[in-house]
């Protein structure tokens, strides 16, 4: 049996050779390989990441991720860090993080996640394990209107929800979570 011969041109990676299937470890990798295609380089790339607020750091693992992509960590953290200096510190924040092709990058923060919100009103670490057998904790629901009145005013993609379903959102979460909700 022949090896099989990988070429690239145009960005796209080809295979060719024998049937891949029938062959020991080095085909077996090569069939593993997936082909990828030239992407429309007018629409840049987008990927969203978790990251905690004014603890971003050009270390592993996040450092790692950015550079594999062609970003400067050490100035993607400062910046990071700068525009997440009015939250409080630890915050799992997410953010829309655009590529473009001159290497260029610009990136939207999210609000913070509603479990983060929800565990902290409740006073907890974590959720419970069971969901409706047991309960880690409670909110009432003072604290659940403050917690969608928050997130809608601080995220601009849920602008247009109406606030009794973001509440109905958050009671739904923290059910999930063991956290009971109460009326007063």
């Amino acid at each position: 049996l022949s090896r099989p011969k990988r070429i690239q041109s145009s960005g796209i990676n080809a295979e060719y050779g024998t049937n891949l299937r029938n062959m020991s470890k080095i085909g077996k990798a090569l069939g593993k390989t997936k082909v990828l295609y030239p992407r429309d380089a007018s629409k840049p790339l987008k990927f969203r990441v978790t990251i905690p607020t004014r603890q971003a750091f050009p270390g592993p693992p996040l450092g790692s991720n950015l550079g594999s992509k062609g970003i400067n960590a050490a100035k993607f953290c400062k910046e990071f860090n700068e525009r997440t200096k009015h939250f409080k510190m630890g915050y799992p924040i997410g953010i829309d993080l655009f590529l473009y092709e001159d290497r260029s990058y610009k990136f939207d923060l999210l609000f913070p996640h509603s479990s983060h919100m929800i565990k902290l009103a409740a006073g907890i670490n974590k959720g419970g394990g069971f969901h409706g057998y047991e309960w880690v904790g409670a909110i009432n629901m003072k604290q659940v209107y403050h917690i969608a009145k928050c997130k809608r005013d601080g995220d601009e993609r849920l602008k247009h929800v109406p606030l009794d379903v973001m509440c109905r959102n958050i009671i739904d979460q923290a059910e999930r979570m063991c956290v009971a909700v109460v009326k007063h």
